[in-house]
């Protein structure tokens, strides 16, 4: 291994925007996903990278470029070629032009002519060049684009995840060999340990958005190993929430954040840098408004048109009380039937009336009235326990814990992108079940509100969460996540 650092993130930090207005408003970051990660790629290294699937892809996105940090820098020397999976497996393009494609941002002439020809000779490829991406496997898809890595000359090449695609881990281990003997820098971006044990000769592992170790892999998987067994001796949901507890500080705690998405790069820091813009303008807003209120009582302004006496400002004000909130119900798991039309479980339905024993709910221009048994009532405005949603999603099936961002993007979206997008086995007025995957997408009319889907095999959340019906409505971060313990499913709302 030579001392050529081809790869250098220095300092990444990664948040979004608060979607809270104060919080907007007083400077504070929103959701952090990376916090002062650093990372070192040399030339002929295989660097073992361990984290949970979201912070895997925010490190990609980043390292590849795709996506700008809040803070800190990228640098490279050399070219990149990152490879994914789950960035391809709704790519409507059919394989032969998704390989011409690629192949043309790091070759030309002849030689993608004769590259193109080698890639066609592989089984895998030659069966399939007329598929769309989306058509194929995961498995498919991973031992193509592996092939495809081991025919392009580029100095840096990022593996995410695929060993929990690939059955021949034979072939993996090869071509990342191959890599590494021809002087490139192998970034192995992984969720399991398998696969870092087995090829990289140094190792980092990313824990709550920050780096937890950094060095030889032999002392790394000694200390993940403890921090597994430490971490299955939690019995119970307190000492759960105990457990990293100092780790989740380091992420969460606001006072760090001031710290940590300065300004970068400055040599000097003028006065008005430590001044919040966003307080000076608000209290000049206020004094403004207090100004001409103060005017507006001196000099007896009125404003046209007559006061209303007492009785009608009695009336007015009744009126706002006796006012109901808008509300909705879900069709619940036995369906409900109106103007001839069986609705399915969480079709969103607006109540309109209410009283002790019954709802009435409306669906497009039809009303009904019903026994409060028979929907799942759902008031955003009401008090829900408040759940964090990564918590939430540990109690779900392993194809939502590990794809649950590039699904939940839909939400809150137009229909007809999500259509284009994504292949349906069923697929009606009020849903659609997404093929091969036990997701289901509900409809308001031309938007996506909600998705459906399972909840983890052996779901232990009733006894950890100590739930008591059949239905918990959760309030998290960004909207809604309800828990159907009859059925073991979920649906997931964003505000």
């Amino acid at each position: 291994m030579k001392n050529k650092i081809l790869l250098k993130g220095l300092d990444l930090s990664y948040s979004k925007e608060a979607k809270d207005f104060k919080k907007r408003m007083l400077g504070r970051a929103g959701p952090i996903h990376l916090k002062n990660i650093n990372i070192h790629l040399y030339e002929g290294e295989v660097l073992g990278l361990l984290s949970d699937t979201e912070t895997l892809y925010y490190i990609k996105e980043v390292l590849s470029g795709t996506l700008t940090p809040t803070a800190g820098k990228v640098k490279t020397h050399g070219g990149i070629l990152s490879l994914d999976v789950m960035d391809h497996i709704n790519n409507p393009f059919s394989l032969d032009s998704f390989i011409e494609e690629l192949l043309e941002e790091y070759k030309s002439g002849k030689e993608l002519g004769k590259t193109i020809e080698l890639l066609h000779n592989k089984p895998v490829i030659r069966n399939n060049l007329s598929k769309k991406l989306k058509e194929l496997s995961r498995k498919q898809l991973a031992h193509i684009l592996l092939e495809i890595s081991g025919l392009i000359d580029v100095e840096i090449i990022i593996y995410t995840n695929f060993h929990e695609h690939l059955e021949d881990v034979d072939k993996f281990r090869s071509i990342v060999n191959m890599h590494e003997q021809n002087g490139r820098g192998v970034l192995l971006l992984e969720t399991s340990l398998e696969p870092i044990e087995k090829m990289a000769n140094y190792f980092t592992w990313v824990s709550y958005g920050q780096i937890r170790f950094e060095g030889s892999v032999e002392k790394g998987v000694e200390i993940y190993n403890k921090y597994l067994h430490d971490k299955s001796m939690v019995k119970n949901i307190e000492q759960e929430s105990l457990f990293d507890l100092e780790w989740k500080r380091h992420v969460y705690e606001d006072a760090s954040y001031s710290e940590n998405f300065k300004r970068l790069g400055k040599q000097q820091v003028s006065v008005l840098d430590n001044i919040n813009i966003r307080k000076i303008i608000i209290t000049l807003v206020l004094v403004f408004i207090m100004v001409l209120s103060a005017l507006v009582i001196f000099m007896n302004i009125s404003f046209i048109g007559e006061s209303p006496t007492f009785t009608e400002e009695q009336q007015n004000l009744n009126e706002d009380v006796t006012s109901e909130r808008l509300s909705y119900a879900f069709v619940d798991r036995d369906g409900l039937e109106m103007d001839g039309t069986m609705l399915p479980q969480y079709t969103l339905l607006e109540v309109t009336a209410a009283d002790e024993e019954n709802y009435t709910v409306k669906y497009r221009d039809s009303e009904k009235t019903v026994t409060r048994d028979e929907v799942l009532y759902f008031n955003p405005a009401s008090l829900y326990t408040e759940e964090d949603f990564m918590t939430l999603l540990e109690y779900t099936s392993p194809v939502i814990q590990n794809n649950y961002l590039f699904y939940s993007n839909y939400l809150n979206g137009e229909r007809e992108f999500l259509e284009q997008n994504i292949t349906f086995d069923v697929l009606d007025e009020n849903h659609g079940s997404v093929a091969g995957i036990p997701i289901t997408y509900h409809f308001s009319g031309d938007t996506v509100f909600s998705m459906e889907f399972e909840g983890a095999e052996n779901n232990t959340i009733t006894e950890d969460l100590n739930l008591s019906g059949e239905v918990t409505i959760f309030r998290v971060d960004e909207g809604f996540m309800i828990y159907d313990s009859v059925q073991n499913n979920w649906n997931y709302l964003r505000r």
